[in-house]
């Protein structure tokens, strides 16, 4: 399966814009990655980074919608919803959740699960995050990802959390079982570059569902098929949907 990262950015188009989303459509790639994340006043956003613009002062999670608009457009920082819209029943949505308040996980994970079932689009996404916290806080019935974390990612997010997540050990030991496992996801995803002879064991002994990111060539797509990725991210899915329907 072959995953558009932020939507297809691969001709021009913002990453988590409309237009990237109608683009990564365009190409036939499965499935879409888009980034959300909360504004102070309770909408669901399309955008990665924490704050806005470089040089801003003031992150999203504490700024109304509106206010945001004021520096953007409704194209280039989308509502989710209009995401959701455009998506539905086109294709396959990997969901990342980039909160970066220090609000209780469920205040974000909540009405993020209840929009998707609206669209009638919650058996046809995943849930990814870095967070083990917030993986906690899906439904039963989710289908998740957790993205294998580094401890400053960890320790990025515990300084801001109200409940830190305090791993059995240090998260670089852990196997892609032990934080599958730990986090209650349903599938591991991580970077051609962490993948070691130990975790590929793992991987293969557990029959560990792997995406891998951010696939950038063809022959970064034949490694990550070689490694036994399910899903490749990539920032050219046109080029890597016709290279493998070639091949």
């Amino acid at each position: 399966m072959i995953c558009a990262h932020r939507g297809d950015t691969s001709r021009g188009a913002i990453e988590n814009s409309i237009s990237a989303v109608d683009a990564a459509l365009a190409t036939g790639a499965e499935m879409i990655e888009i980034d959300v994340q909360m504004t102070s006043d309770g909408v669901l956003i399309c955008h990665h980074d924490d704050m806005l613009a470089k040089g801003d002062q003031v992150p999203i999670w504490q700024r109304t919608y509106q206010d945001l608009l004021s520096q953007s457009n409704a194209d280039a920082l989308p509502r989710f919803e209009e995401v959701l819209r455009h998506a539905a029943g086109k294709a396959y949505l990997n969901i990342e959740m980039k909160d970066y308040s220090g609000y209780h996980p469920s205040r974000f994970v909540h009405p993020l699960v209840a929009m998707v079932r609206q669209y009638g689009m919650h058996d046809r996404s995943l849930y990814s995050s870095f967070r083990f916290d917030y993986v906690h806080a899906l439904p039963w019935d989710s289908l998740s990802v957790i993205i294998r974390p580094t401890s400053d990612v960890m320790a990025y997010f515990n300084a801001r959390s109200i409940s830190p997540v305090i791993t059995p050990k240090p998260v670089e030991e852990m196997l892609p079982s032990e934080i599958l496992q730990f986090a209650h996801a349903t599938s591991y995803a991580c970077m051609l570059s962490e993948i070691t002879d130990q975790f590929r064991a793992d991987m293969r002994k557990h029959n560990i569902f792997l995406s891998i990111y951010t696939i950038t060539s063809v022959e970064g797509f034949d490694q990550a098929i070689r490694e036994g990725a399910k899903a490749v991210v990539t920032d050219v899915p046109g080029m890597l949907v016709a290279y493998r329907d070639i091949k």
